[in-house]
C-alpha cells in the first residue's frame, strides 16, 4: 500500500480553490491526471480517472464519498486496477485556504509489481500538483 499526504496554503479564499478540484476543466490546468465524468453512483457523483507510469496506462473509476462545498472532497475507488482512497482538505486560513491531501493506494493484479517502485513517484507528484494547484489558483 502507498499512502500520501501533503499540504499548500493557496493565497486565495476557500471559494475560489475549490472548483478546480471539481470542474474537470479546472481540475486539468494542474493535475496530471485526466478525469472525466461518469453517471452517479451509490454514494455519490462518479469519474474516471486515467494515469500512467512508463507503457502502463490505468483506468481508475472514483466515486466521490464526501462533497463539502469549499470544505472537503473525499473518494473511493470502485473499480480499476488501483484501490484508492484519498481526501482534500480546505481550511481558511486568514485571507487564504490551506489545502491538505491525504490518500492510499493498492496495487491489484499485474500491477502490484510497479508499487514498490511507483511509491515514491506518487508521493512526489502529488505534491507537485499542489504547487501548481497554488500557481494556477493564484494567476487567475
Amino acid at each position: 500500500m502507498i499512502s500520501y499526504e501533503s499540504t499548500v496554503t493557496i493565497d486565495r479564499p476557500p471559494a475560489d480553490v475549490f472548483p478546480y478540484f471539481v470542474d474537470p476543466a479546472k481540475q486539468a490546468l494542474w493535475s496530471d491526471v485526466q478525469m472525466r465524468r461518469l453517471a452517479h453512483g451509490p454514494a455519490g457523483p462518479r469519474m474516471e480517472v486515467s494515469f500512467g507510469m512508463g507503457p502502463m496506462k490505468a483506468r481508475v473509476g472514483l466515486e466521490i464519498t464526501a462533497l463539502e462545498q469549499d470544505r472537503r472532497m473525499a473518494w473511493t475507488s470502485f473499480s480499476g486496477p488501483i484501490r484508492w482512497v484519498g481526501e482534500y482538505r480546505l481550511e481558511p486560513v486568514g485571507a487564504g485556504t490551506r489545502v491538505s491531501q491525504t490518500g492510499t493506494l493498492t496495487f491489484t493484479g499485474l500491477w502490484r509489481l510497479v508499487e514498490p517502485i511507483a511509491g515514491a513517484e506518487i508521493r512526489a507528484g502529488e505534491v507537485k500538483e499542489l504547487e501548481r494547484l497554488k500557481a494556477v489558483v493564484e494567476a487567475s
